[in-house]
């Protein structure tokens, strides 16, 4: 496998020699810097596609630097490695389009991660080019077949059966013929369903830009003016005033005696050529959602090693063989759901059956029992209602209740004065299952209420990711199902999981 040249950037030498050592081993070509604006220089020479930098440097820091590089090549991947203190700034790089952070001490496989994800980045975008370079390939063949034809036959289908309108029917992108005066003469489906215009009372920026006034730089104009193919990146507007970001391209049309009289014009979304690119951030979701089946599978593994070790030291064998079984059934648990971020690489689907009400509830509530019980949490179950089937992903499910019932234990915790209490109560009520979780921890105001299903908002300050209640809320509306939060500052909070059964 070619790997891609790195740049590696902090202040201590210590630091920049390990990484240089490791990533040359791994097969790396590895460029190093002390500083950023050393960095800076080595990167506009070179133009490494990675940048591994640190976010604390004297002089010009991490989050300058990454904002330069980006200036001077927006495609760059740079991964920012940060302190356990720094998480804040970590997180706000990404707002600044870094690739991914990584903590110090560096773990390799964090790493290895994260480089991975900058080397997935680059092949997609290698993928996307060659998209569009074969669609405008095959956008040229096609207008070279037009041109080879007769006025007459243009206009309709030739001895062979050839229609141009066939062929732009069937291409994934805007398509459309423009004479000399800018009126289409020609227009494919996806054209004709999103420009609902009259195209022979109307001029091409009438339709497409929905103004009067030409466009300054326009690719069709240029083309009938220097016979070239050209390209722009510009903006159409549906007559019902929707935005459509697009890459245009156009070629020449020629007539038998080689006179350009009609452009071809081809405008693909700009969204369509990043679905790729959409479909890497749910790839990571996805990975996220693991992650936190993992957490929750991991404190349950914490509890059985807990009852483990207080067994053995009492030597109380009873106790002793339940927290092995719990540590043996969490350590499949957490092998049979590493196995399955194999199958993360495409878009998963959930992966429905049909599982008992009550049993389910159950599985849930022994995941997280032991942690609680731990912490000295009082832990109410109540399943008596719980009867009957209902059909879902179990693992999905469950990884988004675990979250909500950490996030119970978090609230009690943070509340120092008085005993935490968590109930949890599943019940079929109708053609409907309900999960209610609540908890007497220091419960959430307005403001913190209205923010817990975004994305990477967090009110555990550096303790917290802001993905648990997100993957959460996400796995709940994947089912069908809605989440409802009724919380009082200092009273603690409810959560309502609704899914049809």
């Amino acid at each position: 496998m070619n790997l891609p040249p790195i740049l590696i950037v902090d202040d201590e030498p210590d630091i920049r020699e390990v990484l240089s050592i490791s990533l040359e081993d791994s097969g790396y070509t590895v460029y190093s810097a002390e500083s950023g604006a050393a960095a800076l220089e080595i990167f506009k020479e070179v133009s490494p596609p990675i940048v591994l930098t640190d976010i604390k440097m004297p002089g010009m820091d991490g989050i300058e630097l990454l904002d330069k590089i980006k200036h001077e090549n927006p495609e760059a991947e740079v991964i920012m490695i940060t302190g356990h203190g720094d998480m804040d700034v970590a997180i706000k790089s990404l707002h600044y389009d870094a690739t991914d952070f990584i903590t110090k001490p560096i773990n390799e496989q964090a790493l290895e991660t994260a480089l991975k994800k900058a080397r997935e980045k680059i092949s997609l975008r290698q993928k996307l080019q060659e998209y569009t370079e074969n669609l405008e390939n095959l956008i040229l063949e096609k207008s070279r077949q037009l041109s080879s034809l007769e006025p007459s036959k243009t206009a309709g289908t030739d001895a062979a059966g050839f229609s141009p309108q066939t062929i732009f029917e069937e291409l994934p992108c805007f398509i459309a013929i423009l004479d000399r005066k800018f009126y289409f003469t020609t227009t494919n489906r996806w054209f004709k369903q999103t420009f609902n215009g009259q195209t022979e009372v109307q001029r091409c920026h009438q339709i497409c830009k929905q103004e009067d006034a030409p466009c300054k730089e326009c690719p069709a104009a240029a083309t009938f003016g220097d016979g070239q193919p050209h390209e722009a990146k510009t903006d159409f507007t549906s007559p019902q005033g929707k935005t459509y970001p697009v890459l245009v391209w156009t070629s020449p049309i020629r007539n038998t005696e080689g006179v350009i009289h009609q452009v071809l014009v081809m405008a693909t979304p700009i969204d369509r050529l990043t679905d790729l690119q959409d479909h890497l951030s749910s790839l990571g979701l996805m990975v996220g959602s693991v992650s936190h089946g993992l957490k929750g599978l991991l404190t349950s593994l914490d509890g059985g090693m807990y009852l483990l070790d207080s067994g053995i030291e009492k030597q109380d064998t009873s106790q002793a063989r339940e927290g092995l079984q719990m540590v043996k059934s969490m350590t499949e648990r957490i092998r049979n759901m590493v196995l399955d971020l194999l199958f993360y690489a495409k878009k998963r689907e959930l992966k429905k059956q049909p599982v008992n009400v009550a049993d389910f509830a159950k599985d849930v509530a022994s995941v997280v029992e032991a942690k609680l019980q731990w912490q000295h949490i009082e832990f109410i179950r109540n399943f008596e209602q719980a009867t009957g089937e209902f059909s879902v992903d179990p693992g999905m499910l469950r990884s988004a209740l675990v979250n909500i019932l950490e996030n119970a234990m978090d609230a009690c915790l943070a509340d120092k004065e008085k005993p935490g209490k968590v109930i949890f109560t599943a019940a079929t009520q109708n053609d409907h299952i309900r999960f209610d979780i609540e908890d007497n921890g220091i419960g959430m105001d307005e403001e913190t209420l209205g923010n817990i299903f975004t994305l990477f908002f967090s009110s555990k300050g550096k303790q917290g990711t802001g993905l648990g209640l997100f993957i959460a809320n996400k796995v709940v509306t994947e089912h069908g199902g809605e989440i409802g939060v009724e919380s009082e500052k200092g009273k603690g909070s409810r959560f309502s999981v609704t899914l049809p059964q």
